[in-house]
């Protein structure tokens, strides 16, 4: 894919650049960032005066409900929301019904979100067992299916000990 985005505000946090400037990109990747670039032959422009253009955002925390709860939220509907307002990726929570406790359900919604999402996923696994606060998930083998972190959600871990074996 080919386009010059022309006019916008150019926001880069990692080379701390501000200005309203051209991007050009060339075969998907970003080839030169600039004032009032030329135009290339044959490529498409997009103005983007008034806009901001920058790296794409994380949602670090959203709720997917996929899987069990699809009449609140999909992965579908979810991803494209996202992209919708700008976000490149998503954290989804673990209130899901089950409860993202163990491989199964970080695997359902990996591959669910490879087939359907239009945005990077990101499962977020629960701290304890059901997110009931009693027993601590089997951590590795979550990481090992692809959870990212771990959160019970909006229902606190009270006990003191089962917090400390999670962070470590």
């Amino acid at each position: 894919m080919n386009l010059l985005v022309r006019g916008g505000r150019v926001i880069d946090p990692k080379t701390g650049l501000d200005e309203t400037a051209d991007v050009l990109v060339k075969d998907g990747r970003i080839e030169a960032v600039a004032p009032d670039l030329p135009v290339p032959s044959a490529v498409p422009q997009l103005s983007a005066a008034g806009c901001v253009v920058c790296p794409g955002l994380i949602d670090m925390h959203v709720h997917l409900r996929e899987p069990g709860h699809e009449y609140k939220e999909t992965i579908a509907s979810g991803t494209r929301a996202a992209a919708a307002g700008g976000f490149t990726a998503v954290a989804c929570m673990p209130n899901t019904e089950p409860i993202n406790d163990n491989q199964s359900v970080t695997r359902y919604i990996l591959e669910t979100a490879e087939d359907e999402g239009i945005v990077r996923v990101y499962p977020v696994a629960a701290v304890s067992v059901g997110q009931a606060g009693e027993q601590l998930t089997e951590v590795w083998d979550l990481k090992a299916a692809g959870a990212k972190a771990l959160s019970d959600d909006g229902r606190p871990v009270n006990s003191a000990a089962l917090m400390r074996r999670a962070l470590e």
